[in-house]
């Protein structure tokens, strides 16, 4: 059993996941294996194929999977792996330093930790608190800031980077995979799921990383009213699900006038309603409750 197990789930990202693959197996860290879980189409699948053929690592696990879902892709993970600490990136980072498993593993000598995320330079996104952040505010608005420079106790771990002690997943279960489309806030709603559980979330800015948000592949959506639908959908879902009816009203209140200040922008008042619509679905679909089972591999 490795100490270590780190998970990269990918879609259609080509060179970009190529180059992050490599990064992780030239690390110091040694005592670790590595999974691929793959929801590419078949040219990406058969290119990414070749890489684990070609570098021929032992350490390298590939499993391709039909199912286009970030959640799903992390809970099949789950389902396999076999280690103390699992790390989880995305498919288009750059590692800052060979030392970077070991910053999220050395945290786990204190018992109390049940998980980490690390510093992440973001390509595009600025943060928008002055204070190291991942989670969300009373009504709902996603507060964001790992650009610190401080090791530090924090609310919510990043997808991009974020790793957990094995004990705490066997505790809270999956990821939900109700969280569909792009999958906002489904690293927001499992870490908040651990901290919740006793467990502590550190902040490590040793183990740090470029976020390069490639335009393409992934989750990624180029139109601007999708991308906004997505995210009411998930910010609907998610404070239903963690915060009642009380945090729903708040949320409305919040999001009805990002809603209002979008149709403006965009010259489009039908936006007010299709956003506002979109945050409905996302709180009706916990009425059947959360997905959030890992499967049972034969």
């Amino acid at each position: 059993m490795p100490e270590l197990s780190v998970v990269i789930p990918t879609l259609n990202r080509g060179k970009l996941f190529h180059d992050t693959v490599r990064q992780v197996l030239s690390q110091e860290c040694r005592d670790f294996d590595l999974w691929v879980i793959d929801q590419s189409d078949s040219e990406g699948r058969a290119a990414n194929e070749s890489l684990v053929a070609t570098l021929s690592d032992p350490r390298l696990r590939y499993v391709h999977i039909a199912r286009k879902s970030l959640p799903n892709a992390r809970n099949e993970a789950l389902a396999r792996i076999d280690c103390r600490v699992v790390l989880f990136l995305d498919d288009d980072v750059i590692l800052i330093h060979p030392d970077f498993l070991h910053a999220h593993v050395d945290n786990y000598a204190e018992t109390r930790v049940g998980g980490v995320t690390g510093r992440i330079v973001e390509r595009f996104v600025r943060p928008n608190v002055d204070r190291v952040a991942a989670h969300l505010s009373a009504g709902g608005r996603t507060l964001t800031n790992m650009w610190g420079t401080e090791k530090q106790e924090i609310l919510g771990l990043k997808g991009a980077n974020m790793s957990y002690r094995m004990e705490a997943v066997r505790q809270v279960g999956g990821f939900d995979r109700n969280y569909i489309g792009t999958a906002l806030l489904e690293d927001t709603d499992y870490s908040w799921r651990v901290h919740q559980a006793g467990w502590k979330l550190v902040y490590e800015p040793r183990a740090e990383l470029v976020h390069l948000s490639s335009p393409t592949g992934g989750v990624r959506v180029e139109d601007a009213l999708r991308g906004e639908k997505w995210r009411f959908r998930s910010t609907g879902y998610f404070v239903r699900k963690h915060r009642g009816w009380p945090g729903v009203a708040r949320s409305v209140a919040t999001f009805g006038a990002i809603a209002l200040a979008r149709a403006a922008r965009w010259r489009d008042p039908s936006t007010v309603k299709i956003l506002l619509d979109a945050m409905k679905e996302g709180v009706g679909a916990y009425k059947e409750g959360p997905d959030q089972e890992i499967p049972r591999l034969p």
